[in-house]
């Protein structure tokens, strides 16, 4: 069977169409494969809420809104068709609040309360709607306001304690002005002195910078002069030095030793009194010696009676 162009044409177009369609709804948020409970709430005010806006729960999509409905003959409030997954169950103290957020965009948020008793496919949820977004600015702007007022109170008292020192303020600033005119009166009348004074710190700073100049290879020979010093060998002084103070060690020993000559000396007393006895009598002698040397110079000296007679006179 051969199918005429005309034919192929509109298959082609039903099908591109059912694509369409399909595809459409399902950006909307309908999924065409999975069933769904529909539930109804009524509301005074809707506030901008449209068909395809999201159902959620904490945050998870749930569904989305099937149909909106004015109910003229109930005082014109609004019924609202919502199409929830099947698997979602909702409590007989379910609630459906209808939320807006600062860009406009609308969306309900359900609360799926006690789940003992749940609610069957086709009941009404209870309704809650947000504070319009002008109420909360205007709950959010009294404290505000309250605050301004304040603050306009304390800056009226600042400008009027202002106000009551005005007179020293500028009493001051006339003080400031008399005064800055005064220093450009010196600096001008100085000019001259202050422009010599500043060439010849320039000047001082080039002499300065010359002699660092100059400076510069004495330093150079100064560091040589530290480098050869450090490299002296010192071991050989300082062995000297060592073997000097064993030397002085040893000889301290042997004064505090009592067997040895330097500390029998030293140290034992007898010996100390024997040699202070035999220097005072060769003291005595000497000077005996001095005034009557007679008695041992003569030709053949004189015997002990003589010399004791001459002692007795």
């Amino acid at each position: 069977m051969i199918l005429s162009k005309e034919v192929k044409v509109g298959v082609f177009a039903v099908f591109s169409i059912t694509i369409l369609y399909l595809g459409f709804n399902y950006l909307k948020g309908v999924d065409f494969f999975s069933s769904s409970n529909k539930y109804y709430v009524i509301y005074d005010d809707v506030g901008g809420l449209t068909r395809s806006n999201p159902v959620n729960i904490s945050g998870f999509s749930v569904g989305r809104v099937s149909n909106i409905k004015l109910l003229q003959d109930d005082k014109n409030k609004i019924l609202v068709e919502l199409d929830i997954d099947s698997d979602i169950i909702l409590g007989d103290t379910a609630l459906a609040k209808l939320n807006a957020d600062l860009l406009g965009s609308v969306s309900i948020i359900i609360y799926p309360g006690d789940l003992t008793t749940p609610k069957q496919a086709g009941d009404t949820l209870r309704a809650k709607v947000d504070p319009d977004l002008s109420e909360l600015f205007m709950e959010s702007a009294q404290p505000l306001s309250d605050n301004l007022q304040l603050t306009i109170r304390k800056l009226n008292v600042l400008l009027e304690d202002m106000d009551s020192s005005g007179f020293e303020l500028k009493h001051a600033l006339q003080s400031f002005t008399k005064t800055s005119n005064t220093i450009r009166s010196v600096v001008v009348e100085n000019r001259e002195p202050i422009k010599y004074t500043f060439s010849r710190l320039d000047k001082m700073s080039k002499d300065i910078s010359s002699m660092i100049s100059d400076l510069k290879p004495t330093l150079d020979n100064f560091k040589v002069l530290s480098d050869s010093l450090s490299q002296l060998e010192v071991n050989s002084t300082l062995k000297r030095v060592d073997a000097l103070l064993e030397q002085l060690t040893l000889t301290a020993q042997l004064l505090q030793n009592d067997t040895s000559t330097f500390g029998k000396l030293m140290n034992d007393g007898v010996l100390y009194e024997s040699l202070n006895k035999t220097i005072s009598d060769l003291d005595t002698l000497l000077i005996h010696l001095n005034e009557n040397p007679k008695h041992f110079l003569s030709p053949l000296g004189k015997s002990k009676k003589k010399i004791e007679k001459e002692n007795q006179k």
